[in-house]
């Protein structure tokens, strides 16, 4: 196919750039300094492909590559795996994606022959003007408005069975039609975006420290110096971030309660947790305490504080943490909870459970003004003292005695 072209006199042709023999005059310093820059991209995009011309004025880009790295005709290859891999590091080097295409068979069912070509091979296909649905099932599937690529090239590989050798090369067809990535645009190729194992770890890891998929692309950027070396987009992290969720779905609880069986089992018996649900199968209710936890309390456990003030965003399930005071005059954690509603039935159950944990119930115990706890308090820890939180105290003050009596000294 290389020969029926003829090669562009003088120079080579930089992508997506076309240039006249009037756009080459020099105007001022300015314009001067942008040829400059013009030039260097040409004679650095010139050691990556070659452009020619056809007798009909298309054009045609020719990558610059090592023979070791190109495709060779009559070359025997074990399987098509190891094909594809090959034609795939060909494109990474020389800028362009690959795809499998067609397969051809005889009546028996007998590959005769696998086609793998240039992703932007093939008919582009028809531009949708409007998000369609379309019936998958019983369920409606929505389809993205998309915009194809394809430009019908005809860069490609084509192989055939060679029995016990494998397979062998037939057919190579090395030009495109179409400008090859370059530079900095090869980071977006298909072939140089892999969410590998540390990738895909790294973004757990930033989700439990509650740090989104966006920032843990920046933070993966800071580490191997830039967005280049990264080897993915924020796209890919964001579509990964997606994909565990939608795995997780509804079994979220279900991870849950078994990462905190494995706990106890694994700490023989020294964590404890306990949990409960309604009668459609939801979690209203869990409750875990550590051997830490619980030797805090064995020492400073004559007063603890719990405060069902904090909601989270999700699930909106009540955060109830147990917490005290060292001889330091630091907090320490005894045990936590997370409840589905601030009722009496859910602080029964929590209170029953911090006591069946620690084997007793503490002296004295401080929460807001909460009339379910209130309740629950005096009729199953009837030996702990109930007290009100000041700061609760203070902070309701001025709304129930007025702006102007909490300021009266003798108040």
């Amino acid at each position: 196919m290389a020969a029926n072209f003829e090669e562009s006199s003088g120079s080579q042709c930089p992508p997506h750039i076309e240039s006249s023999d009037s756009e080459m005059e020099i105007v001022g310093s300015e314009n001067s300094e942008s040829d400059e820059d013009e030039d260097e991209l040409d004679n650095a995009n010139e050691s990556e492909y070659t452009c020619f011309v056809a007798a009909n004025g298309s054009k045609y880009w020719t990558p610059n590559c090592d023979d070791k790295y190109k495709p060779q005709t009559n070359k025997y290859i074990p399987t098509l795996e190891e094909a594809f891999t090959f034609y795939v590091d060909y494109g990474r080097i020389c800028g362009f994606d690959v795809r499998k295409s067609t397969k051809k068979s005889d009546a028996r069912g007998n590959r005769l022959a696998k086609y793998m070509l240039c992703n932007r091979g093939g008919n582009p296909k028809k531009k949708k003007s409007q998000e369609t649905c379309v019936n998958v099932g019983d369920k409606p599937k929505k389809t993205r408005r998309t915009t194809s690529r394809r430009c019908n090239c005809k860069a490609q590989i084509i192989l055939k069975p060679a029995g016990p050798r494998g397979f062998v090369l037939m057919s190579f067809v090395e030009e495109h039609n179409h400008p090859l990535a370059s530079g900095a645009e090869r980071m977006f190729l298909r072939c140089n975006r892999n969410m590998s194992i540390p990738y895909q770890n790294f973004i757990m890891d930033c989700a439990r420290a509650n740090i989104g998929p966006t920032r843990a692309h920046s933070l993966a950027k800071e580490q191997f110096g830039s967005f280049e070396d990264v080897g993915a987009t924020v796209s890919d992290f964001k579509n990964f971030s997606r994909d565990i969720k939608v795995r997780i779905g509804d079994h979220d609880v279900d991870m849950i309660l078994a990462k905190l069986k494995l706990k106890k089992e694994t700490s023989k018996d020294t964590f404890y947790y306990d949990y409960k649900v309604d009668k459609n199968g939801h979690l209203t209710g869990l409750f875990w305490t550590d051997a830490i936890g619980q030797a805090n309390f064995d020492v400073f456990g004559d007063i603890v504080s719990f405060d069902p003030t904090f909601r989270t965003n999700r699930y909106n399930m009540v955060f109830v943490p147990f917490t005290g005071v060292d001889n330091h005059w630091k907090n320490v954690t005894f045990a936590a909870g997370l409840l589905a509603k601030e009722n009496y039935k859910n602080f029964k159950w929590l209170i029953n459970s911090f006591k069946k944990a620690m084997d007793r119930t503490p002296f004295c115990a401080i929460t807001d003004q909460c009339p379910a706890i209130k309740k629950a308090l005096n009729k199953w820890w009837k030996q702990t003292k109930h007290r009100l939180c000041m700061w609760h105290i203070m902070n309701k003050l001025p709304s129930k005695v007025g702006p102007s009596q909490p300021q009266t000294k003798n108040l």
